[in-house]
């Protein structure tokens, strides 16, 4: 199963969720589980072969509640070595930290001993990101270029969580 969990108070991260969300399930055989990291049980985390986190920015960060949610993923005995891990964010502007938080959560999903991955596309190789309130992506909605590498991330988790779950088998 394919966790894409994410933190959102604008609308904005959760739009790009859900986008991951398609492209894990244009994988034949996927499941998925799409939920606010507010919903996400200790057995959401154990029980998927990959996890997909997403923050909006804050001041170049991920947002304080990402940090805390995953400061509570179960550390003892190593139960998310091995899972599968991938990142996206958003951020109101150009340049003002999307690739920091993507790097930041992959960082923390290393710590975990997960095997963290990008996205299909070069410039989707730290995972998934769209700028929602600057210049030409000032809009009401997610431009499409941020929602095609969305589906990528998303498509390219699923197949090889299959492939994984191949392997351990």
């Amino acid at each position: 199963m394919v966790l894409i969990a994410y933190y959102s108070q604008s609308g904005n991260t959760q739009r790009l969720a859900e986008e991951i969300e398609k492209g894990a399930k244009s994988v034949s055989e996927v499941e998925t589980r799409l939920l606010s990291i507010e919903k996400v049980t200790e057995k959401d985390l154990l029980e998927s072969s990959a996890i997909i986190l997403g923050s909006p920015v804050y001041n170049a960060n991920m947002a304080p509640a990402v940090q805390e949610f995953i400061n509570s993923w179960p550390f003892e005995g190593s139960p998310l070595k091995d899972k599968i891990g991938a990142a996206f964010s958003t951020g109101g502007g150009i340049s003002i930290g999307e690739e920091g938080v993507l790097i930041d959560i992959l960082r923390s999903m290393l710590i975990h001993g997960m095997i963290v991955m990008g996205g299909e596309e070069v410039e989707a190789a730290f995972g998934a990101s769209a700028i929602t309130g600057e210049g030409p992506f000032a809009k009401e909605s997610i431009d499409g270029i941020f929602l095609k590498k969305a589906f990528g991330l998303g498509k390219r988790v699923a197949e090889m969580t299959l492939k994984w779950d191949l392997i351990e088998k």
